[in-house]
């Protein structure tokens, strides 16, 4: 019977000693100076962007329904079924099926026969009329 004390090793290698060396590389931190104006213009230009993401952000947020209906309107079935549809942009009314969408492009068939292609941006369309009244993908 053999006693095992918590502090022995259960299995013996005869071999070398391993080392692990260790390498650590000191860095040279360098200063970066800006003068004033040049800091004002970075700052400016900071401003103009975050204005431009935030007029960016409320454009999704005001077309994400929009998008959602298109989106949901580009099923085989659903292209034959809601048909003609409407789409109001800038005061103009488009009458069409949507035939593909690419990206953020809507390819609208104006007659029918797929002859007739309208390219429009998703976030120009204000809204997608089917039966003259706003189109609802609940019902």
């Amino acid at each position: 019977m053999h006693i095992i004390y918590r502090n022995e090793p259960l299995l013996f290698v005869n071999g070398p000693p391993v080392f692990i060396k260790v390498v650590v590389a000191v860095e040279e931190s360098t200063s970066v100076f800006i003068l004033d104006s040049e800091y004002q213009i970075e700052q400016e230009k900071e401003e103009q962007l975050t204005e431009q993401l935030i007029d960016v952000e409320t454009l999704l947020e005001t077309n994400l329904a929009i998008q959602r209906k298109i989106i949901y309107l580009n099923n085989s079935f659903r292209r034959m079924v809601y048909q003609p549809l409407q789409f109001v942009m800038e005061g103009e009314t488009v009458t069409g099926a949507i035939e593909k969408i690419e990206e953020k492009t809507v390819w609208i068939d104006l007659t029918g026969m797929h002859q007739d292609l309208v390219a429009v941006e998703m976030g120009k369309i204000e809204e997608v009329l089917w039966r003259g009244k706003p189109f609802d993908e609940t019902k």
